[in-house]
This record gives structure tokens, C-alpha cells and sequence, in this order.
């Protein structure tokens, strides 16, 4: 890899890890909890967040989109470097994948 497509790798495995904090608290734990409740999330309203249901939606949109931009710079860095003609080892292409598949499948359960 060069520095350019090394950087892009490092840039969307830094995106994916801030990214991961509202993937977490949306799918693990903030909207299993709001399942929970017998009142319609639409309904509800919190002293810190004001809507619920807003709120969650926010959340669930600012996690796709980390996750969104981060499989850019991985794709774009992957690209690079099969276009330079250097060679990237399976694990360092197979671990980001699998977390991709992990974090995209956990927004698909968890929903809106």
C-alpha cells in the first residue's frame, strides 16, 4: 500500500470506531430499551432528548452515515491500491468487511 491508500484505510477504520458509538448505543442498547416500554415510541418524550421517536431517527441516521462514509475511504483505498498494482493481504480486505456486514446488519434488525 501507499501512504495515500494506507491514510484512507487508517481514515475509515478511524470513521467506523466513532462511528460506532451511536451504532451501539442506537441498536444495543438506546432502542431495545424504547422497545420495551408499552407506550409507542412515537408517544414518548424525555426531559433530555425532548421527542424519542426524533431522537432515535437521528441517531439511526447519523450511524448510517458513519458507517456509509467509512466503507467509502475503505472501498476508494482498496481501489487505489489494486490500481497501483500493489497487493493487500486477505485479512487486512476480509476484517473490515466482516464489520461492515456486522454493522449494517445490526441498523437492518434494529430499524427505524
Amino acid at each position: 500500500m501507499d501512504r495515500k491508500s494506507l491514510w484512507l484505510y487508517y481514515a475509515s477504520m478511524i470513521v467506523y470506531m466513532i462511528g460506532g458509538i451511536p451504532l451501539v448505543l442506537y441498536t444495543l442498547i438506546i432502542r431495545p430499551i424504547a422497545d420495551m416500554y408499552n407506550e409507542p415510541v412515537s408517544d414518548m418524550t424525555s426531559p433530555v432528548f425532548g421527542n424519542y421517536s426524533l431522537f432515535l431517527r437521528n441517531l439511526f441516521i447519523v450511524s448510517t452515515i458513519f458507517v456509509t462514509f467509512s466503507l467509502l475511504l475503505f472501498v476508494v483505498s482498496v481501489y487505489r491500491t489494486k490500481h497501483d498494482g500493489r497487493r493487500i493481504s486477505g485479512m487486512t480486505v476480509f476484517l473490515p468487511i466482516a464489520l461492515y456486514i456486522f454493522g449494517y446488519s445490526l441498523l437492518g434488525v434494529s430499524g427505524i
